[in-house]
C-alpha cells in the first residue's frame, strides 16, 4: 500500500480557551485527543496559528488529524486553510463533535446530514461548499427546560456523568480506528453503542 496516497482526515471541533476545557462542546476535540495519545503523536501548530496537525498510521493507512486552534464557530476557516495544501474527498473527512439531539452516550456517524444549530458545522458547511462529509455525533443530552442550549453546551458534564463520558470517549476513538478501515463497520459501530448501566 502506498501510505502517501491515503487521505483520510479526521478532525475533532472544540473551543480552544482553557476556561472550555472538559465542556460538552469539547468532546469533538477530546475524543480526538484520545486517539492521538494512543498512537504517541505530536501535533504541529501551523504557521498560521489556525490549527495543529500530524500524521499516524492505523493498520498501514495514513492518517492525517486535525484539531483547529480558532472558535468553535470558525472551524470551518481552519479546515479550509488546511486544505489549502491538501487533496482530501469530501467523503474521506470525518469531523467529530457534541450534538445535543443525541442521548448522553448515544453516538451516530453519518454523512450529508444538516447542521442541527451546531455552530462548527455550520462554519465548516459554508466553508467546504458541501455536506457531503461524515461526521461522527456525540450525544451529550439535551438541557434542562431552564437552561440556555448555548450556556448548556458550555459546561462541563455531571458528576454522574464523568464515568461515562471516559467510556464514550474510549468507544468513541475506536470507531475511529474502524472508520479509517471500513466506513460501513464503523457506522454499524457506532449506531449500536449504548451506556452500560452501573448497578
Amino acid at each position: 500500500m502506498n501510505l502517501e496516497n491515503s487521505k483520510t482526515l479526521l478532525v475533532g471541533l472544540w473551543n480552544p480557551h482553557s476556561k472550555y476545557s472538559k465542556t460538552r462542546h469539547n468532546i469533538g476535540a477530546d475524543i480526538l485527543e484520545r486517539l492521538i495519545v494512543q498512537n504517541s503523536l505530536e501535533l504541529k501548530l501551523d504557521k498560521s496559528g489556525m490549527y495543529k496537525s500530524g500524521t499516524l498510521i492505523i493498520e498501514e493507512n495514513r492518517v492525517d488529524v486535525l484539531i483547529p486552534m480558532v472558535s468553535m464557530n470558525k472551524s470551518g476557516e481552519a479546515l479550509k486553510a488546511y486544505l489549502k495544501y491538501k487533496e482530501v474527498s469530501p467523503e474521506d473527512i470525518l469531523v467529530i463533535h457534541d450534538d445535543i439531539d443525541l442521548a448522553f452516550g448515544r453516538l451516530r456517524l453519518k454523512k450529508g446530514s444538516s447542521h442541527g444549530g451546531h455552530n462548527g458545522i455550520k462554519s465548516i458547511n459554508s466553508h467546504l461548499g458541501t455536506i457531503e462529509y461524515f461526521r461522527l455525533k456525540v450525544g451529550v443530552g439535551r438541557p434542562p427546560k431552564d437552561i440556555d442550549p448555548a450556556a448548556f453546551v458550555l459546561s462541563k458534564f455531571y458528576n454522574n456523568e464523568t464515568e461515562e463520558v471516559d467510556f464514550l470517549i474510549e468507544d468513541s476513538a475506536d470507531i475511529l480506528k474502524t472508520f479509517v478501515i471500513d466506513k460501513e463497520a464503523a457506522i454499524k459501530e457506532a449506531s449500536e453503542r449504548r451506556i452500560i448501566d452501573v448497578i
